[in-house]
């Protein structure tokens, strides 16, 4: 649908929902190299289709479908504070301990019953597989606690945990607990010599003496030299992590070594790495550090959400128009039509890919709508007509489309993120994560 009437190209410019996340590609590299950044492949539904994609989908959210029917749930929780044990908390070996995290209920659905916190990754340090949670409502938090027990040998350690749903899935922050497990410390002995006599078992394992970056904070796209020293150690393994902390890049390092990292464009919130340690033996010890990330750029609108958008925003010529139940909205540069559905059933909103072209039928001649309604034209009236269930949904418009100029932006979390768009009004439509929702602001 060209609002100017422009001839637009035929192919679907998927490469410019490249705005977006990324699918990881894990490549072995040398220390020297800047590592590979992690790449999300961002994925269209086909248009008119109710075929939803697949995970977390860059800005467009496009295909996102929720069940036929039923009120859409976002299951989602993000950490809120150490409880006890703040990280790098110093134990002796073997030192049994309670960890507790302050976890909020950040989704749109409570949390069912049977859901539990699961043991996901790193040191399991003694602790169970899973403690049960209870039913939280959305924006309560809840204390989540776990018995563990310190390693009988020194270093450092970590064990990720994170929220699961009874269905198996998991979800919300992935959170860890991070204790360092100090080394016997000798005491004298009852003479008066100075010697000292270790009371401790010898040490063991590897040793991971420091671990750091040379700023604690910097922008996208700029370079942090990051440092370590590790001893008693056989091999080392340097990890960049993905925004939902899952291992990404990685590298075999030297026990003492540098590797300057460039910060990708995209990068957003913080940058994160996890150093692991193996000796001849077997026995492991990590360390993650992480370097925040400042915002560089600044939402469209004043009153924009208290978070770093994901890019800075796309300008684009754009029309409206609105519906018996619901509006549609068209973003040339995106290339797609967005469907706010205003009928009680779910999703909410879709995304659909603008299949119009210059010179195709711009209506249908054997459509007579009612007094005071319209028939859309162009692309919005191909999808009307041939979307699955759109017209149901919609009705008949009740206004002709309008042109204007819009901006889009989204959040830039690593996953459920909003969608802002500037409407006809110079009001704001914000479209809620998984086509749960959307609402017109302020």
């Amino acid at each position: 649908m060209k609002w100017m009437a422009v001839k637009k190209r035929h192919y679907l410019f998927i490469a410019l929902m490249v705005w977006v996340l990324a699918t990881l590609a894990c490549n072995r590299t040398v220390p020297t190299p800047t590592p590979q950044v992690e790449t999300m492949v961002p994925t269209l539904s086909s248009p008119f289709t109710d075929t939803p994609s697949p995970g977390e989908t860059p800005l467009p959210t496009v295909g996102l479908t929720p069940t036929t029917g039923t009120p859409a749930c976002v299951y989602d929780a993000d950490f809120v504070t150490d409880v006890t044990i703040p990280d790098d908390a110093e134990l002796k070996p073997d030192t049994g301990f309670v960890k507790t995290w302050r976890m909020r209920n950040s989704g749109t659905c409570a949390w069912e019953t049977g859901s539990s916190w699961i043991f996901k990754s790193g040191d399991k340090m003694g602790g169970p597989d899973m403690v049960n949670v209870p039913v939280v409502e959305p924006g309560d938090t809840v204390d989540i606690s776990v018995r563990l027990t310190a390693p009988k040998t020194p270093g450092t350690f970590t064990g990720y945990w994170q929220l699961r749903r009874p269905t198996g899935e998991t979800f919300g922050t992935n959170s860890f607990v991070r204790i360092v497990v100090l080394g016997e410390t000798p005491t004298p002995t009852s003479t008066p010599t100075p010697t000292l006599t270790p009371t401790g078992a010898p040490v063991t394992g590897p040793v991971i003496r420091y671990f750091r970056a040379d700023v604690s904070e910097t922008y996208p796209g700029e370079t942090v030299t990051l440092e370590w020293k590790v001893e008693d150690v056989n091999s080392v393994t340097l990890y960049h992590l993905m925004p939902t902390g899952q291992l990404g890049s990685y590298w075999e390092v030297k026990p003492e070594d540098s590797l300057a990292y460039e910060i990708a464009s995209e990068e957003r919130n913080s940058t994160d790495f996890l150093l692991i340690a193996v000796d001849d033996a077997g026995r492991k010890t990590q360390d993650s550090l992480s370097v925040t990330l400042l915002c560089p750029d600044e939402w469209f609108f004043a009153q924009g959400p208290d978070e770093c958008p994901a890019s800075p925003p796309i300008t684009s010529a754009a029309a409206e128009q609105h519906f018996e139940r619901g509006t549609m909205i068209w973003v040339e540069e995106q290339d797609v039509i967005y469907v706010l559905f205003d009928d009680g059933s779910s999703p909410q909103w879709k995304v659909y890919v603008d299949e119009w072209d210059e010179g195709d039928p711009e209506s249908d001649p054997d459509l007579t709508p009612p007094n005071g309604r319209y028939q859309p034209v162009r692309g919005f009236g191909l999808l009307w007509r041939e979307g699955s269930g759109v017209r149901d949904r919609l009705g008949w418009a009740v206004d002709t489309e309008a042109g204007f100029t819009t901006s889009v932006q989204r959040t830039s979390r690593p996953k459920y993120n909003d969608i802002y768009i500037r409407a006809l009004d110079g009001r704001v439509w914000r479209l809620w994560p998984e086509s749960s929702d959307w609402a017109k602001i302020p």
